[in-house]
């Protein structure tokens, strides 16, 4: 991870010098080059990213074309049996409208294309690396030519079939098996006939809800009776959902008990993080080098990560440091505290749930500064960052906000925006909180309040997930 953190620290400055993540963004349709990294919010054409369809027929009526182009990029990590993060379901509808697309076909149809074209138009190979991307379609959509135009490799088919819509699409489905796709059986209810499936199938998609554990566990070896899939529980609400699926021996995670509070009574912060926060506070009041570097000498593994980061090829420093005072010269306060930032969230007891909170503050992070940056200006968008990473600390420490506060000194802005979700911060925080969920009428709401259409927020949520990864590999 340490090989990694210059991205962190230099963040625009490095994208605009390097194009580290350029190739993300939209391509322009008559030379096929990537736009620029850099986020601006007035040079990307309305509906580029989404879909080129103008109007399209449901239920006799026309559909809107501006609102239906008008739809935001939502993320779900996927968790492996330990917690780590293994892949992210992209979705550009609410639950709901996904549960209603076996009454509307034509509409489900539409958003299945506007997902496909917003994946091949961001180009997510990079995102791809050793995750896995899950999609869910509905079955009319296997057909989709626009399949023809992804990787394959690495993206996860998530498709709602019975019985007999299984048997229409197995042949297609066999070819896409062949190209490299990954096919789950989403929503799954075993029934007999639904046995020839599974032995298509890689993953099998349970939505916990909709189980008791005494069913739940009936279902599981219905599954595995004849076939191998790998179990995927989506929709885990809380402990004791996760606790019942850990002990069915489900393969994958998938829900907010990952990344809300999971009701832990409050503990003290422990020795390591209040060490960490010492030096924050040191940090923020630009306390002189000397007085930083005794703070590094009271713990030597604090040191020796320093050290271990700023000597890696990955610092870019590219000059043998010769002591702590030296490297703190070198970083500076603002890359220094950034690295500290990070630092918080992997001292200490660090147990796998931990690890997926922090993957998803980095990104929610990364994606609050890009949203905000340009709004904002120097130097109130320094801040965007913090804010972004803070708001997981309560999650991460079960501690309440106020209390994980008292011992960092931050300045008003942020300490408002993180607990009364008020001031300059506040819209771009909730945007990049809203887009790790699928209510596409409150992502829109808060990008209209924040100046951004849904191709900026698509382009910045991928390029803010791509970063994220490479930070942590």
């Amino acid at each position: 991870m340490f090989t990694r953190l210059k991205q962190l620290f230099t963040g625009r400055r490095e994208e605009e010098k390097e194009g580290a993540i350029g190739d993300l963004s939209p391509r322009d349709a008559q030379d096929n080059r990537p736009r620029a990294p850099v986020i601006d919010t007035g040079a990307i054409p309305a509906g580029n990213v989404v879909t080129s369809i103008l109007e399209v027929p449901t239920i006799g009526e026309k559909t809107d074309a501006i609102k239906l182009r008008q739809r935001f990029i939502g993320r779900q990590p996927i968790l492996g049996r330990t917690q780590q993060v293994v892949g992210y379901e992209l979705v550009l509808r609410h639950v709901s409208e996904r549960a209603s697309r076996r009454q509307d076909d034509s509409l489900g149809l539409l958003y299945d294309e506007m997902l496909l074209q917003c994946i091949a138009d961001l180009n997510i190979e990079r995102l791809l690396g050793d995750r896995q991307v899950f999609i869910a379609l509905s079955a009319a959509s296997l057909d989709s030519p626009l399949l023809d135009r992804l990787p394959g490799k690495g993206i996860v088919l998530a498709v709602d079939l019975d019985a007999e819509s299984g048997e229409e699409h197995r042949h297609r489905l066999a070819t896409l098996i062949d190209r490299g796709y990954r096919l789950a059986l989403d929503d799954f209810v075993f029934f007999p006939e639904m046995a020839p499936l599974l032995h298509l199938a890689h993953f099998v998609r349970f939505r916990i809800p909709r189980f008791d554990a005494i069913e739940l566990g009936k279902q599981v070896v219905a599954v595995l009776k004849g076939a191998s899939p790998e179990l995927m529980a989506i929709e885990v609400e809380t402990e004791e959902d996760f606790e019942a699926c850990r002990k069915l021996a489900f393969h994958f995670y998938q829900g907010h008990y990952f990344t809300r509070p999971d009701g832990t009574p409050a503990q003290r912060v422990d020795s390591d993080r209040v060490l960490v926060m010492d030096l924050l506070n040191k940090v923020m009041a630009r306390a002189e080098i000397s007085e930083l570097e005794e703070g590094f000498k009271h713990d030597a593994m604090l040191s020796y990560k320093l050290l271990r980061y700023i000597n890696s090829a990955g610092s870019g420093v590219g000059q043998e440091i010769r002591s702590i005072a030296h490297a703190l010269f070198i970083l500076g306060y603002e890359q220094l505290y950034r690295w500290l930032t990070l630092l918080l969230f992997t001292s200490g007891k660090m147990d796998e749930r931990s690890k997926a909170i922090m993957k998803n503050a980095l990104v929610r992070a990364r994606l609050t500064e890009m949203l905000g940056s340009k709004k904002l200006g120097h130097p109130l968008s320094e801040g965007l960052f913090i804010v972004g990473v803070f708001s997981l600390l309560d999650v991460l420490l079960h501690m309440p906000m106020e209390k994980i506060l008292d011992h960092l000194h931050l300045p008003e802005p942020i300490v408002t925006a993180l607990l009364s979700r008020q001031g300059p911060y506040t819209p771009y925080l909730e945007l990049a909180i809203a887009c790790e969920d699928f209510d596409q009428e409150k992502i829109r709401q808060l990008a209209e309040k924040c100046g951004l259409d849904a191709d900026t927020v698509n382009v910045a949520h991928v390029q803010a997930l791509v970063w994220a990864e490479e930070v942590d590999r």
